[in-house]
């Protein structure tokens, strides 16, 4: 064959299988006779564009495009197609979406092109690939339950449910989470489980709330709240706030103690959420005599002193009180309450001597101690108060110690004060009238702390022309405080007397002149002398003082110049410094005179500065020059001299404008430059002071000013549009500093010239006019406005033209107001839109106009109705659909213009809405519930318009169908139920039911607590397998759990209490083995009491009443059947001998029938006294003694008496002598600790013997009870190790842990729990078995936690616990199915693991047992069956897993032995079958048929590229071809047809079965899963 012949025979073979393989864009042919299908292939949802090219249409044949299986499909499509063109195009028109309308045909468009002509179809089929674009959505955003703080750790709380829109499982599968924080009692599991992880403690938390998150593989998320209320029970005791409570009271009174620390005294129940009242108690006092001085308040628990107490006698108590729960006074809680007597203030402090007296010297530093007083008080404590000093004005302190102190060292000057007296006081605190007062004397002694002081700081001397040697020339005095040599003062010249004139008397101070000094004229010669004084201290202490001694020599008085020039400014204030005058002169030893002898009135001389000042204010406009003559005299002699003044100008006249015009008019169209106005200023001041120039302020720029003329013109062009009128000031200012300026007002108006056009409001107004509407009807307004005025502004209207024109016009104006108005009738059909020009002319000269346009819209009359494209739509959808989902879309068509898109719809509904594009929404507040209502019928009504609108009704048939959205509910179950400790079998039978229908309301019930005990099957039948005992436990609480068969299944959980009643399997046990007695004849009388016997019995009700009698009736005795009561029946006084009695009593109790036991009662009789022998007080004492007490603890004491003082008795034991000891005085002490657990009752045997000769000896029984002390439990073992499978399923058991404790009888009492909740693990509470709560990930770790009993009073042991997860798998996993019920099965479990085992030869650990196999699960068609499904995984001898492929194998080459082996456990008849993962089919068929199919697709994918080269040059061909056409029939071809839109589950193939998708098949499965068709409209 050559090359073209191999090409064309592919391109044949391409031509006849690309309709099977080809993409979503490709070309198909129609058959118009039989039909032709193809599957288009796949393709992205949201993929826009072309779906196929049709081709091979003959120009007769009529297309169509229409449903095909679901009417969801050509919603998403159109054809294009013209008559008589030989192909066709199938196109979107909106994006192609997997996950909502098409969700319901599993992801498949289905449409097909069908010839009307012949009405012959032409199915087609495009698979679209999901894409993850949604997000999980929960059903609600809030969830809430209310739980018992009793429900079983392990159990379901409530379940959340997010469903994700998506198709594929990949993109809607659901991962649950809790958001942190997370609380440690409960776990989400995966299929949305909320599970308890601990027990609750309503005290604790009593709600929880927190949020989970759903999110999908692409955390794509959704959250919702969570909210669990714990609900309290009562099974707590009253406690008190505090253990312990301390208060004091002050002796000597009566009355509440309301002081009580922390806080006043308060219990409450230990249910917080019950709260049952309580009643308070006190229980005992220590010391025991003060018990009755105290009382409690039953409801308030307040204390009360009811007799005083004087604290002398006793200072401390102790209260034991106690809070009784009202309704159940056996429930109680205790407290201590420690009570301090106060002591009373009734002793005043004494300080130790009544006077102090002390000497310090006067520099004594602050702090330093003076002395100290001591200070007592009889009372507690002392003295406890405070010491002050009175008065507090001393300069001493006292401190807390006594101490008395220098407060202010400044103070203590012996100068100032020599001593000081004061008195301490020393008062009791808190205040009272206790004080007492004490004298302090305190002396100073002198210290030479002060400095001789000079009467002046300087002292002046002077030596005139007349002086004469010895004259005293000056005389300094100082004084010194000090006493004694510290005040005595003595003088010295230290300097300044270096010419040797001068002499000090150091005793006096006087100073003489010793030698005549020279004294020239008209100087004065001066002599500086530092005198200095000192005292006679030990270490002396001085100071100086300067003697200035001036001589001055013959005195003449004259001024320096005899002219001064001076100037001043005029206007200044009196006082103005003008000149200063120098002169020679002694002053001021000789004083001269300085005076003004002309112009006074103007000047005046400063005599200390001598400097010539004005008198007043000079003005030199007046006055410019003054001359002024001054002289100056010491009284002798005289001189004078002149002053010239100048008077300076200065700037203080401001300049005045002339008259301004007040206002002034332009035109605005002023050019600029033109003159406005001149204006003119002059200022009275001289050369610059009186220059004047201009300026304007406020003119905005539009006018300017010579600034030396004053000519003012314009300086901007002028607008009286944007400003009619301007007010500014004109400022003229003189150039003086400073400078003074005046200002004018100026305002200029400007007039108007007619610059302006009119101005439309709209450069375009559009309005809408009805065509029927009558002539005259007014259309629009419009309106020009002119910025002008006066005539300038006036505005009359016009219309200047008409389009389209018509004669005569159509529309007319009224000039004044603008208004247009219809002027001839309007015809919608000749014009449906009309545009005016209108202008607008103002009345100036020239004229101006403006211009506007005026769009009339015609409006067409509404005559036609709407129509829906359906009368009646049917829609099914779930309960569960989230508010505010669609349900269905309905489309109405309208023949008026605009159809119906101004059209609304009416829905009268509270559950159901529709928006404006005709959608049915679910309401957002809404929900639907299937099982309150499952059907709804609604009207819709299409009114064309929002007024006056045609309408048109359609009804939707909407069928709610059931989603599990329901748990199962327990009917009429009676709690408790009572079962006889002796019964087994079936008991009890519980009724359960569920609101939903077929799978989702079948239920299954199940139990995981007490197995071993308790079963219940599937139908709820309750069965006893174990042997119950009342006396060990006598309530049961078991968790019933009813799971019904919905997908994912939900549950109820609910607590049986089973209350095992009493059968008299226990006889009554006596007291005492032997009871007796030793009685004298002559004191027997008849009736009195010789003894009591006393029974148990541990059954309950009537088995534990208890009867006594003797074996064989006495004369003597008589036995109160009831009490056990043993009483004489006669006197005994005619006795002569001694005599014994010897019975034997029984004990019968009340059941059916009865059960009994015996006791010895010995009774020993003497004739003659007691007291003449030796003999016990009692015949049988009774004592206890706490367990674990220390060696020596006393138990009791025992005596016996002779009857004579001079007889001494001794004692021994005759038993146990090993563990107790007794003294010569009958005291019996422990040898070692003894143990309740290992022995609670001792006899001992006590014997006395006399110092008679021969001596005399009794004998005594002593009863002695070991009382219980709390003792930790004890694990059995230290450590538990396990193995378990990480494919374990919950609650799969993995060890038993068990403790003991070894108080008696509270082993059973012993609750179990891990001390850190876990995830992971759990423990059973009660039994102690660990079981597997989720070991998802865990294979291959190694689990350790710490599990931990605790006995009833809270004590508690622990003990390691190590799991080791071996990884394990489904693949692991081997599944054999039993024809017998699930409860058969799981009561032979053991046997049946023993059988397989003994086949396989291998370990069998079965994981569970079930009703439905793997499979199975996964069917929404159930059948009730007896089949049981056991799963259990094999391991070898070393723990290494066999995979199940090697046990599957082994189990059908053994299938003869195991059943054989089975037969022997569950008997003949037994099926076992085994249940194979995976498919069916050899592998090596596959895998040929893998390489053929491979083989097919390389040859296809080489043929299917060339034929996509042709194919695409044909498309863009057609596709130039028919876009003229595309864009004319837009609209033709409108589908009349609606989208429904629902929540269905669609069930997607297994990840094997995707890419061989067939349509039949699909269809066929959808079918057989139970899929329900929605109806297409």
């Amino acid at each position: 064959m050559d090359n073209m012949s191999l090409i064309s025979s592919f391109f044949i073979l391409a031509c006849l299988c690309v309709h099977d393989v080809w993409g979503a864009i490709g070309t198909s042919q129609i058959n118009c006779e039989v039909g032709l299908t193809y599957n288009l292939g796949s393709v992205e949802e949201e993929y826009e564009g072309d779906v196929e090219i049709i081709t091979n249409i003959s120009p007769s044949d009529e297309l169509r495009l229409e449903a095909y299986i679901f009417e969801s499909g050509v919603t998403f499509l159109e054809l294009i197609h013209s008559p008589g063109d030989t192909t066709a195009t199938v196109r979107t028109t909106k994006p192609l979406d997997a996950d909502g309308v098409l969700k319901e045909s599993g992801g498949t468009l289905y449409y097909s092109v069908t010839c009307t002509n012949s009405r012959v179809r032409n199915p087609r089929t495009l698979d679209l690939v999901d894409i993850n674009d949604n997000a999980p959505v929960f059903e609600n955003k809030e969830y809430n339950n209310i739980v018992s703080e009793t429900i079983q750790v392990g159990s379901d709380v409530l379940k959340v449910k997010a469903v994700d829109a998506d198709v594929t499982p990949q993109y809607s599968t659901v991962y649950y989470s809790i958001q942190p924080p997370v609380p440690a009692e409960f776990e989400l599991r995966g299929d949305g489980t909320i599970r308890l992880l601990s027990r609750l403690n309503y005290n604790i938390a009593n709600q929880y709330t927190f949020t989970v998150e759903a999110k999908d593989i692409d955390d794509q998320k959704d959250t919702a709240t969570i909210t669990i209320k714990v609900e309290d029970f009562d099974n707590l005791n009253p406690y008190f706030d505090h253990g312990l409570y301390q208060a004091s009271f002050p002796e000597n009174q009566e009355g509440q103690i309301s002081a009580v620390a922390p806080n006043a005294i308060k219990a409450q129940d230990g249910d917080t959420g019950i709260n049952e009242p309580v009643v308070y108690s006190i229980t005992a006092v220590d010391p025991n005599e003060v018990l009755s001085n105290f009382n409690i308040d039953p409801n308030s628990g307040v204390i009360s002193v009811t007799t005083a107490l004087d604290r002398e006698e006793i200072e401390t108590i102790t209260i034991q009180i106690q809070a009784a729960q009202q309704d159940d006074s056996t429930k109680t809680g205790n407290a201590v309450v420690f009570l301090a007597v106060e002591d009373e203030n009734d002793n005043p402090p004494e300080f130790d001597q009544s006077e102090y007296t002390a000497v310090i010297p006067e520099n004594s530093p602050n702090n330093m101690v003076v002395l100290q007083a001591k200070v007592t008080d009889l009372d507690q404590g002392g003295f406890v108060g405070t010491l002050h000093v009175i008065p507090d004005t001393v300069p001493f302190s006292i401190s807390p110690d006594g101490s008395i102190r220098v407060k202010s060292s400044a103070e203590l000057d012996r100068e100032t004060t020599s001593s000081f007296t004061f008195q301490i006081e020393a008062k009791d605190s808190p205040a009272s009238n206790f004080s007492a007062l004490a004298t302090v004397n305190v002396t100073l002694s002198d210290e030479n702390d002060n400095t001789p002081v000079f009467g002046k700081s300087k002292y002046e001397g002077k030596v005139f022309i007349n002086q004469t040697v010895g004259m005293l020339v000056a005389e300094v005095e100082a004084t010194d405080l000090d006493e004694g040599p510290n005040g005595q003062v003595s003088y010295f010249i230290d300097f300044g007397n270096d010419e040797g004139y001068f002499a000090i008397d150091e005793n006096t101070g006087e100073i003489e002149l010793i030698q005549a000094i020279n004294l020239p004229d008209n100087e004065i010669l001066q002599f500086p002398l530092y005198v200095r004084a000192k005292d006679g201290g030990t270490v002396s202490r001085s100071s100086s003082v300067l003697v200035d001694i001036k001589a001055p020599g013959e005195s003449s008085p004259q001024f320096f110049e005899k002219v001064y020039q001076g100037k001043v400014e005029e206007e200044q204030e009196a006082g103005a410094e003008i000149v200063k005058v120098n002169f020679f002169s002694l002053d001021p030893l000789v004083p001269v005179t300085l005076t003004v002898e002309t112009e006074a009135d103007k000047f005046s001389i400063d005599q200390p500065s001598r400097t010539l000042i004005t008198k007043a204010k000079l003005d030199y406009e007046t006055q410019k020059n003054y001359t002024v003559q001054l002289s100056i005299t010491d009284g002798t002699n005289r001189s004078t001299a002149l002053v010239h003044v100048e008077v300076l100008d200065i700037n203080d006249n401001s300049p005045e404008f002339a008259p301004i015009p007040s206002s002034i008019e332009i035109p605005e169209d002023a050019e600029i430059g033109d003159n406005v106005t001149s204006i003119l200023a002059t200022d009275a001041d001289a050369g610059l002071n009186a220059e004047v120039r201009y300026s304007l302020e406020g003119s905005a720029g539009m006018f300017s000013v010579n600034p030396d003329t004053g000519l003012i013109t314009v300086a901007a062009a002028l607008d009286r549009e944007t400003q009619s009128k301007y007010n500014f000031r004109v400022v003229a200012q003189d150039q003086g500093r400073p400078v003074l300026s005046a200002e004018a007002s100026l305002v200029i108006t400007i007039t108007d010239v007619n610059d302006n056009a009119p101005i439309f409001s709209k450069q375009q107004y559009e309005t809408i006019v009805w065509e029927n509407a009558t002539i005259g009807t007014d259309v629009i307004g419009v309106n020009a406005t002119d910025k002008d005025e006066g005539l300038n502004a006036v505005v009359s209207y016009h219309i200047s033209k008409q389009e389209p024109p018509s004669p005569p016009a159509a529309f007319t104006i009224d000039t004044a107001t603008g208004s247009i108005s219809l002027a001839e009738k309007l015809d919608y059909s000749q014009a449906k839109r009309y545009m005016l020009e209108v202008e607008g002319r103002d009345g100036g000269s020239p004229s101006l106009t403006g211009s506007a346009v005026v769009i009339v819209w015609v409006q067409d009359v509404n005559d036609k109705a709407p129509e829906f494209s359906q009368d009646l739509y049917d829609v099914a959808v779930y309960e569960n659909i989230a508010p505010g989902s669609a349900l269905v879309s309905l489309e109405v068509t309208d023949e008026d213009e605009g159809g119906f898109s101004n059209g609304h719809f009416l829905l009268t509904s509270d559950i159901f809405s529709i928006n404006g594009q005709g959608v049915v929404h679910l309401q957002s507040h809404a929900s639907l519930d299937r099982e309150t209502r499952d059907n709804y019928i609604i009207q819709v009504v299409a009114i064309d318009q929002p007024v006056d609108g045609l309408s048109s009704t359609a009804q939707i048939n909407i069928t709610v169908l059931d989603v599990n959205d329901n748990n199962p509910q327990f009917i009429d179950l009676e709690n408790p139920q009572m079962i006889p400790e002796d019964q087994t079998g079936e008991v009890y039978h519980i009724q359960v039911s569920d609101a939903d229908i077929e799978e989702n309301g079948m239920v299954t019930l199940t139990t995981y607590s007490y197995n071993e005990l308790f079963t219940i099957s599937m139908e709820g039948t309750l069965t006893v397998t174990g042997n119950l005992d009342r006396e060990t436990q006598d309530v049961y609480e078991l968790v019933i759990v009813a799971t019904d068969h919905g997908e994912p299944p939900r549950n109820n959980v609910t607590t049986v209490t089973i209350i095992v009643t009493d059968v008299n399997d226990n006889d009554p046990i006596f007291t005492e083995e032997l009871y007796s007695a030793r009685v004298l004849a002559k004191d027997v009388k008849k009736g009195d009491v010789v003894l009591t016997v006393s029974a148990t019995d541990l059954d309950a009700g009537n088995n534990s009443l208890i009867s006594y009698r003797f074996s064989s009736e006495p004369a003597l005795l008589d036995l109160h059947p009831d009490t056990g009561v043993i009483t004489w029946t006669r006197d005994l006084t005619d006795l002569t001998e001694d005599m014994e009695l010897e019975l034997t009593v029984i004990a019968e109790d009340h059941g059916i029938p009865p059960r009994n036991s015996t006791a010895k009662v010995l009774i020993e009789i003497r004739a003659a006294s007691l007291t003449d022998d030796l003999a016990f007080e009692n015949s049988t004492y009774h004592f206890s003694v706490k367990e674990n007490e220390p060696v020596e603890t006393e138990v009791g004491v025992v005596k016996a008496i002779t009857g004579s003082q001079l007889v001494q008795v001794t004692y021994k034991l005759t038993s146990h002598s090993d563990l107790f000891s007794v003294d010569e005085s009958g005291t019996i002490r422990t040898l070692q600790s003894l143990d309740k657990e290992e022995q609670e009752w001792y006899f001992i045997k006590v014997e006395a013997t006399d110092s008679r000769t021969p001596p005399s000896t009794a004998v005594t029984t002593v009863v002695l009870q070991v009382e219980d002390v709390n003792e930790p439990p004890v694990f059995d073992s230290e450590k538990y190790e396990a193995e378990v499978f990480s494919i374990a399923p919950f609650r799969f058991p993995v060890v038993t842990v068990k403790a003991t404790d070894p108080d008696v009888g509270d082993t059973e009492e012993l609750q179990y729990s891990l001390e850190e909740s876990s995830s992971l693990l759990a423990v059973e509470s009660s039994s102690g078995q660990v079981y597997v709560m989720d070991l998802t990930g865990m294979g291959g770790k190694v689990i350790t936690a710490q599990v931990k009993a605790t006995d009833k009073h809270g004590l508690f042991a622990t003990a390691e616990l190590q799991v080791t997860v071996k990884n394990s798998g489904s693949d692991d996993v081997v599944v054999i199915a039993l024809n017998q019920p699930v409860h058969t099965v799981q009561e032979k479990i053991r046997e049946t693991q023993n059988s397989l085992e003994k086949v396989l030869g291998w370990s069998v650990n079965v994981l569970s047992m079930r009703v439905e196999s793997g499979n199975e699960m996964r069917s929404l068609l159930r059948e009730t069956t007896t089949k049981t499904y056991v799963s259990f995984i094999a391991t070898d001898e070393d723990g290494t897993i066999i995979s199940a492929k090697e046990v599957n194998e082994k189990l059908r080459s053994e299938q003869e032995s195991v059943k054989v082996e089975l037969e022997n456990v569950f008997g003949p008849g037994l099926e076992v079958e085994q249940e194979l993962e995976g498919g069916s089919g050899s592998s090596q068929e596959s895998n040929e048929a893998v390489v053929v199919a491979l083989a097919v697709l390389l040859a296809l994918s080489i043929v299917g590229l060339i034929v996509l080269v042709v194919v695409s040059v044909i498309k863009f061909k057609k596709m130039k071809d028919t876009e003229g056409s595309d864009k004319e029939s837009f609209n033709i071809g409108k589908r009349h047809m609606s989208e429904v839109f629902t929540n269905e589950v669609v069930f997607t193939e297994t990840q094997e079965d995707q890419g061989s998708y067939k349509g039949s098949r699909k269809t066929s499965e959808v079918s057989e899963k139970g899929i329900t068709a929605v109806a297409a409209f």
